[in-house]
């Protein structure tokens, strides 16, 4: 009886031991793998869809275990017959590869018997990819050639995991994937997106760009994005906005776990489903972006004579000075060929000198060290402003303004009145056609001054990168140089610089951070939208505790857009602003071309958005161009905004 039971016994524990080995067995022979989950999407402030995710059929190949050569050349076949391979994007490098895969008697042929016997392996391969030349691969390989090789050489690589032959398929191409799916051994028929905007290139060097699961990691970010549980495969914002808001707009990868059937199949199960990514709505009102951007363009188109062969660059913003919110980023950019295109991204990366607009910085610097005040008045007369041994410099009109307090100066864009007050910054003193003395630190108190205000630093802005702008070289600080920086012709500066300029000035001189991202957010099911993370207001400087100096431009600025010379940009909103005029130096004149610019808020007395403007090299006859756009762009905002 004993032996009957522990004779029961033994033959529990072996099935359970062959049911744990079973079980073990299975786990070994199956791999979990992850892929990408849609983004979020990106919206306008008014939700406007500016990027999103596009479904694409793709066929996938998940690697089989004992598949054969005839295998892999069946499946290359079939789809090159019957499915569109796109090869557009196959390099030379990968043609040469494919040669020697297809003519392996040809290339053999590049190589010497010395060589052969002299280098290794590797380094005779290497000889071959050198020697393949473009004629070689037209002659030798025809873009069935390159269909078939490309497939072959995918299937062929992909010994573990899976890779994705094709993408884009089309309803009756996936079906006949899936009908043959007997002789196309691994390959299955998946769903993926491609990453999209709406409106094509426009603002796409701000929106930036999504890498391709070909391209996969940057090999800059790779090792940092491989810690974060991202495959090489894996699809990531490599610049603009995609790139500044991965963290938000990527979601958690799904997972899948990958295991094999008797004949060494594959068998893709989901273990987890994976979340989209968060949508991100940012500042910019897309109706006013586009429509400053066609003006934009449509003005560049109109300069196409000779005239204007050095004015390549247009840029605009649009911002509200108290929070720093971007309502439009727009520009546009003529190449050497003369094409035009939209450049929205060059308001940040491309920097000019800005002329008259710079003036506002130079009344503050004077006010806030106390060199002069409200009521300071110089006279600017048709004598100029003459430093022994050099040309005399005088105001846009020559037979001078007269005598002028600072707001004044501002209005009619007075350059003596600046010279004067950069003299008194310098620790010098002015007389007629005499040496003149500028202490050398003077011109780092300026970058100081101005900086404080938003020129010549970082602004901050909600993006991977942003230039600073030139800085004129520490050997030409002569005292003529800190008068042509008194009146913006001397360092340069990008627009969303000067965006944050006139923030500061009419804002009262707190410097914000200009910004384009507004929140993010998720939907329920019933499509109400859900705010999960909200930009807050930030403050990089504060100078308000000088209030006569803001005061003193504020007034000047009113003036300008009421009786100087930025009266055409007002109207029923009432406007201040600035003119500005940098003269260019080419082709041995400066007496042709020059940058135009304009920077201005409204309403004047309780500023709710403001401009900064500015266009390259223009001669005269388009002086007024930025004053024409900034109107525009006012008018369009107050209709919408009231």
């Amino acid at each position: 009886m004993i032996g009957i039971i522990l004779l029961i016994r033994l033959f529990i524990t072996q099935i359970s031991q062959q049911e744990y080995y079973v079980t073990k067995l299975a786990q070994y022979n199956t791999s979990l793998f992850t892929a990408d989950t849609f983004r979020g999407n990106i919206y306008d402030r008014n939700y406007k869809r500016l990027s999103y995710n596009k479904n694409i059929n793709c066929a996938t190949y998940y690697a089989v275990q004992n598949i054969t050569e005839d295998d892999i050349k069946m499946i290359a076949n079939f789809l090159v017959k019957n499915v569109n391979v796109d090869i557009e994007k196959v390099t030379e490098r990968d043609k040469k590869d494919y040669l020697i895969m297809k003519n392996k008697k040809l290339v053999n042929s590049l190589i010497s018997e010395e060589e052969k016997s002299t280098y290794s392996s590797d380094e005779q391969y290497q000889l071959q990819l050198k020697r393949i030349t473009s004629e070689m691969l037209k002659e030798n390989l025809s873009d069935d050639d390159i269909r078939y090789y490309m497939l072959y050489a995918k299937i062929q690589n992909c010994t573990s995991g899976s890779v994705v032959l094709l993408e884009g398929l089309t309803i009756k191409e996936a079906s006949l994937i899936g009908e043959n799916s007997d002789i196309l051994r691994g390959v299955k028929v998946t769903n993926d997106w491609s990453r999209e905007t709406t409106y094509g290139t426009d603002f796409k060097s701000v929106l930036g760009k999504v890498t391709t699961k070909k391209e996969g990691l940057p090999a800059s970010t790779k090792d940092i994005l491989l810690s974060k549980d991202y495959n090489n495969d894996s699809r990531v914002g490599i610049s603009g906005l995609e790139k500044q808001y991965e963290d938000i707009l990527a979601g958690t990868p799904a997972t899948y776990s990958l295991s094999y059937d008797e004949e060494g199949n594959p068998v893709v199960d989901t273990v987890t489903s994976g979340t989209k990514g968060d949508n991100i709505r940012l500042t910019i009102d897309w109706d006013l972006q586009s429509g400053i951007t066609e003006q934009i363009i449509n003005t560049m188109k109109s300069h196409s004579s000779s005239i204007y062969r050095y004015a390549n660059n247009i840029y605009l913003v649009l911002i509200d000075p108290n929070t720093g919110a971007i309502y439009a980023m727009a520009g546009a950019q003529r190449d050497s060929k003369g094409e035009i295109y939209e450049l929205a991204g060059g308001a940040v990366q491309n920097a000019f000198e800005i002329g008259s607009a710079f003036k506002g910085g130079t009344i503050y610097a004077g006010i806030k060290h106390g060199v002069i005040n409200q009521y300071t008045e110089f006279n600017d007369t048709s004598a100029g402003f003459k430093i022994a041994g050099t040309a005399p410099k005088y105001s846009w009109n020559r037979g001078g303004l007269g005598r002028l307090n600072a707001a004044e100066a501002l209005s009619q864009s007075s350059n003596i009145y600046m010279f004067y007050t950069a003299t008194l910054l310098g620790g010098g003193t002015y007389e007629y056609n005499q040496p003149l003395s500028i202490k050398d630190s003077a011109f780092d108190q300026m970058r100081l001054d101005v900086g404080e205000l938003g020129l010549g630093v970082k602004t901050g802005i909600d993006l991977p990168s942003e230039a600073l702008g030139y800085r004129g070289k520490v050997t030409q600080r002569q005292p003529g140089n800190f008068l042509d920086f008194s009146i913006g012709q001397y360092d340069t500066y990008t627009p969303i610089q000067m965006a944050q300029y006139v923030s500061s000035l009419a804002n009262g001189g707190k410097r914000i951070q200009p910004h384009l991202f507004m929140e993010s957010f998720t939907e329920d099911e019933d499509g109400t939208k859900i705010s999960l993370l909200q930009h807050q207001i930030k403050v990089l400087d504060d100078v308000s505790s000088y209030k006569l100096a803001f005061q003193t431009i504020q007034t000047g600025f009113r003036m300008g857009c009421v009786s100087g010379l930025a009266k055409r940009v007002n109207g029923d909103y009432e406007a201040a602003g600035k003119t500005g005029t940098a003269q260019r130096n080419l082709e041995g004149t400066s007496d042709v071309w020059a940058n135009r610019a304009f920077i201005g808020y409204a309403p004047y007395d309780d500023p709710e958005i403001a401009v900064a403007c500015i266009a390259e090299a223009l001669p005269d006859a388009a002086g007024n161009t930025c004053q024409t756009l900034s109107k525009y762009a006012f008018e369009k905002y107050f209709e919408k905004y009231g």
